[in-house]
């Protein structure tokens, strides 16, 4: 009884001891998180493991049978799994791999500023961890944040992994500047109107810079068609426009309308050389001319009044001086033409015989130098 009892104590220990033997040999994990970028090797072999006598070896999953090779190729975001070279270690312990790469945004970015100093390098954007910029795709040295920007020019970024300090590949960034200062301009523009008119459109303000564009206000988003008429007191806002880009300030202007004289439109006046009536020129002008102009050449009454006995034929200008000095003076002519009387000749008689028999031409016995084509 007593060797059995012995023999019992002594398998239990030996037992028991090729266990604890055996989890001795497995491989310790000190950090169950291992981080790497992406310019670094990037294999199984570079998994870290404390090799406890049994070797490490790695796996795809906590129950695969076939250990990976150390040239396997390490996947971001994939976890692997530790064992010696018994692949019964036991619970397997497992590690998450994390592979920083370059930073994350738009590979053409564009910068809109009113001065091309003041774009800069911290005006890119993209998502990442301590990102530096270059000039180059590899090597060189890093930008400060506050560099000019150059248009039309490509950029190199990078990215540093948090844990390990280690810095990615770089991301390519094509960068357009577009420089659209606040245009100038009149901060009030006036517009000489003529009353029943068509009034200035958009087309019509004026503001200093290229590829302007008009607004009803500072923050509208659709500009206005050329085409739109303009309201007397209204507010209109310019912005430059090189796109993507337009100006984030707007120039503001007032609109003013001014009533403009008009001397109405040209006329004429056709009247008989020996016609001793006299006539007012601005009854011959057109439309609806404004009275208290005066006419050039001027005429015998030093009025409007044309006498055909005194004042000679031709073009007469009816000029209406404008009550304010933004508006032209306005101007009309009337065109007078004599035009000579028909002759019919003189008073004439013809005796003829009752009986003759012949025809005649009464034209002919007309006195003086009657003109022909009458009836």
């Amino acid at each position: 009884m007593t060797n059995s009892k012995a023999f019992f104590v002594v398998f239990i220990f030996v037992f028991l001891g090729n266990i604890f033997f055996s989890n001795a040999q497995c491989p310790t994990i000190v950090d169950s998180n291992q981080n790497f970028c992406d310019l670094e090797s990037l294999l199984v072999s570079d998994l870290q493991a404390i090799d406890n006598g049994g070797g490490v070896f790695w796996y795809d999953t906590a129950t695969s049978v076939t250990p990976l090779s150390n040239s396997t190729s390490l996947i971001n975001g994939q976890d692997y799994f530790a064992d010696d070279s018994s692949g019964n270690c036991g619970v397997r312990q497992r590690v998450d791999v994390t592979i920083t790469g370059p930073p994350i945004g738009l590979n053409f970015q564009g910068v809109c500023v009113e001065d091309a100093n003041d774009a800069t390098i911290s005006d890119l954007v993209l998502t990442g961890n301590d990102i530096q910029w270059y000039l180059t795709p590899s090597g060189g040295t890093a930008l400060n944040p506050t560099t000019v920007l150059i248009d039309n020019t490509i950029y190199y970024a990078n990215q540093s992994n948090p844990v390990t300090g280690c810095r990615s590949s770089r991301l390519s960034v094509f960068v357009n500047v577009g420089v659209v200062p606040v245009p100038t301009g009149d901060a009030i523009q006036t517009f000489c109107v003529i009353p029943g008119s068509s009034p200035p459109t958009v087309s019509d303000l004026v503001a200093n810079g290229i590829n302007i564009q008009w607004y009803s206000s500072i923050s509208s988003a659709s500009p206005l068609d050329p085409n739109t008429p303009l309201i007397d007191g209204e507010n209109y806002f310019a912005t430059i426009s090189d796109p993507p880009c337009e100006s984030f300030i707007r120039l503001e202007v007032i609109v003013e309308f001014l009533i403009q004289s008009t001397a109405g439109n040209n006329g004429s006046l056709e009247i008989c050389e020996d016609d001793t009536n006299t006539y007012d020129l601005f009854n011959s002008l057109g439309g609806t001319p404004d009275s208290g102009g005066i006419w050039s050449p001027a005429l015998n009454s030093g009025t409007g009044l044309f006498d055909p006995a005194l004042d000679a034929p031709g073009t007469y200008t009816y000029t209406v001086t404008s009550s304010n000095p933004a508006c032209n003076d306005a101007s009309a002519s009337v065109t007078v033409t004599f035009i000579v009387p028909p002759v019919a000749g003189n008073n004439g008689s013809l005796e003829i015989c009752e009986d003759d028999t012949n025809t005649y031409d009464l034209f002919n016995s007309l006195g003086g130098t009657p003109d022909s084509g009458g009836i």
